[in-house]
C-alpha cells in the first residue's frame, strides 16, 4: 500500500536539484569573478582605444558594469564579505577618505565617481576572498591574464600596428594594453600565478606553459622594470618555497635574505652610479626625479587636504591648476607621478600617505603571517606583494580606480586574513608534505 498523501515536492527536491542550483551558481560566480578580473585588467577600454586610434564615448559604462559585479558578489555572501571589510578597516579608510576629498576637489564629481569605483573594487575583493580558495583565485587569474597573454603575443608578432607601440618607443610590444609597461608588469604576475597554480594541483601543469610564453612577452617590450619584477617575485616565491619546505630551512633562508637584503639596500645607496650603468638605466629614472621634484613642490602647497582624489591629472585644461604647475616645471606633459606615494600626498595628502602606509604595512604582515603554512597561495601573495611594492615608487599603481594592482593588492591582504582569523574556510591542509606537490609517489 503506497503512501498517497506524501507531498509531490518533498519527492522531487533531492540531490539532483541541489546539484543543479550548485551548478548554476559556480558558473555565475566564475562568470562574475572573471568579468572583474578582465575589467580590472582595463582591456575592454584599452583595446578600443587602440582600435580606433583615440578615445571612444561611453567607454566608462565598463566601470560601471565593474562596480555592479562588485556589489552582486558581495550580496551573494554578505556576512562574510562584512566580517573580511572590518579586518582590512584601513583599506576602507582610505577609501573614506577618498570620498572626503571631494569636498576640497577642483572636480568634486569626478572625485565622487573614482571614490566610488575603487570602493566597489574593495568590496568585489572582499567577496572574492569570501566566495574562492586561493586555488580557485588563481584559477581564475591565470585564465584572465593567460588569454589576454596570449593574445597580446599574437597581435605583437602578427599585426604590430595594434600589437607595438607606434608613438613613442616604436616596436615596444604593448599587446592589448596601452602602454608596454603594463604588458611587462602583468606578464610578471602571470609568471607568479602559473607557478603557484601548477603548485596547487598537478590537474594545472599545462598552464606552466605561460612561463616561457610571459618571458617572450617581457623580451618583447623591452621593458627592464618587468625583468626586474619578475626577478624579484620570482626570488621571492623561491625563497618563501623553501621556508614552507623545512623549519631550518626556513631559519636559513631568512638570515641569508636578510643579508642579500642589507647588501643590495648598501648597494644601491653607495653604489648606485655602477648599479644603475650595470641595469642600462639613468640615475634619474629615465626623466621621473624631475617629475617627483615638481610634484613635491605642488604638494607642499596643499600638505593636509592634497588636490582631490583623480583630480590632478584629469584636469589639463585649467591655466592655474596644479597639472599645469607640473608640466611648466618639467618642460613636458607627464600623465601621472609616476610613483604611487608621490600621487596619493599629491592626491590626498599627508593623511592619505598615512593611510597608504597602513594598508601597506597591514597587506605585509598577513602574508608574512601566512607564509609558513599558506600554500601555493601565500607564495603568490608574498611574491606578487613583493613586485607591486616594489614598482610602486616608480609607477603610479596604488589607490587607483578600477585597477588591477591596487585591487590584487586589496584582495591579497582580504584574503590572507581571511585565511588567518576563518581557518575553517580553508577546504584542505595547505603544507606541502600533506599534498603531495611535488608529486611523491605514495608509499606501498
Amino acid at each position: 500500500m503506497t503512501d498517497t498523501f506524501r507531498p509531490p515536492a518533498r519527492q522531487t527536491t533531492g540531490p539532483a536539484a541541489l546539484l543543479i542550483h550548485s551548478v548554476w551558481f559556480r558558473l555565475f560566480l566564475d562568470g562574475a569573478v572573471l568579468l572583474f578580473f578582465l575589467i580590472h585588467l582595463q582591456v575592454f577600454v584599452s583595446l578600443p582605444i587602440k582600435l580606433n586610434g583615440g578615445p571612444l564615448p561611453g567607454l566608462g559604462f565598463v566601470w560601471a558594469v565593474g562596480s555592479m559585479i562588485g556589489l552582486v558578489l558581495a550580496v551573494t555572501r554578505p556576512l562574510r564579505t562584512a566580517a573580511i571589510g572590518i579586518l582590512i578597516f584601513p583599506f576602507v579608510a582610505l577609501c573614506m577618505w577618498a570620498y572626503l576629498s571631494s569636498s576640497w576637489s577642483a572636480d568634486p564629481v569626478d572625485t565622487l565617481r573614482a571614490s566610488t569605483f575603487m570602493t566597489c573594487s574593495l568590496i568585489g575583493a572582499c567577496a572574492i576572498a569570501a566566495h574562492l580558495t586561493w586555488e580557485e583565485i588563481l584559477a581564475r587569474l591565470t585564465l584572465a591574464l593567460g588569454s589576454l597573454m596570449v593574445l597580446s603575443v599574437g597581435l605583437a608578432i602578427a599585426v604590430p600596428s595594434i600589437g607595438q607601440m607606434t608613438d613613442i618607443l616604436q616596436g615596444a610590444w604593448s599587446g592589448v594594453w596601452g602602454e608596454k609597461q603594463a604588458m611587462g608588469m602583468y606578464a610578471a604576475l602571470l609568471i607568479l600565478a602559473s607557478l603557484s597554480l601548477a603548485l596547487s594541483n598537478q590537474k594545472y601543469w599545462p598552464c606552466l606553459f605561460l612561463v616561457p610564453l610571459s618571458l617572450v612577452a617581457i623580451i618583447g617590450t623591452t621593458g627592464k622594470t618587468a625583468i626586474l619584477m619578475s626577478f624579484m617575485g620570482i626570488a621571492v616565491f623561491v625563497t618563501g618555497w623553501l621556508v614552507q619546505r623545512d623549519l631550518r630551512v626556513a631559519i636559513a633562508t631568512l638570515w641569508t635574505s636578510i643579508l642579500l637584503g642589507s647588501a643590495t639596500l648598501y648597494g644601491l645607496t653607495q653604489g648606485k652610479e655602477a648599479v644603475f650603468r650595470l641595469l642600462g638605466r639613468k640615475p634619474d629614472f629615465t626623466g621621473r626625479t624631475e617629475v617627483w621634484r615638481e610634484v613635491e613642490y605642488v604638494a607642499r602647497k596643499k600638505p593636509t587636504t592634497g588636490y582631490g582624489f583623480h583630480a590632478v591629472w584629469e584636469d589639463q585644461t585649467s591655466i592655474d591648476g596644479p597639472y599645469q604647475w607640473i608640466a611648466d616645471g618639467t618642460g613636458f606633459f607627464p600623465q601621472n607621478a609616476h610613483s604611487s606615494w608621490w600621487d596619493v600626498v599629491l592626491q590626498l595628502g599627508t593623511p592619505g600617505a598615512v593611510l597608504l602606509t597602513i594598508c601597506m604595512a597591514l597587506a605585509w604582515i598577513a602574508v608574512l603571517v601566512r607564509i609558513r603554512h599558506g600554500g601555493p597561495g601565500a607564495l603568490f601573495a608574498v611574491s606578487a606583494l613583493a613586485t607591486l611594492t616594489l614598482i610602486s615608487f616608480t609607477e603610479s599603481i596604488l589607490v587607483s580606480s578600477m585597477d588591477m594592482p591596487w585591487m590584487l593588492v586589496m584582495l591579497i591582504a582580504a584574503k590572507s586574513l581571511q585565511e588567518f582569523f576563518f581557518p575553517a574556510r580553508l577546504a584542505s591542509p595547505t603544507s606541502y608534505p600533506q599534498r603531495g606537490y611535488v608529486g611523491r609517489r605514495p608509499s606501498r
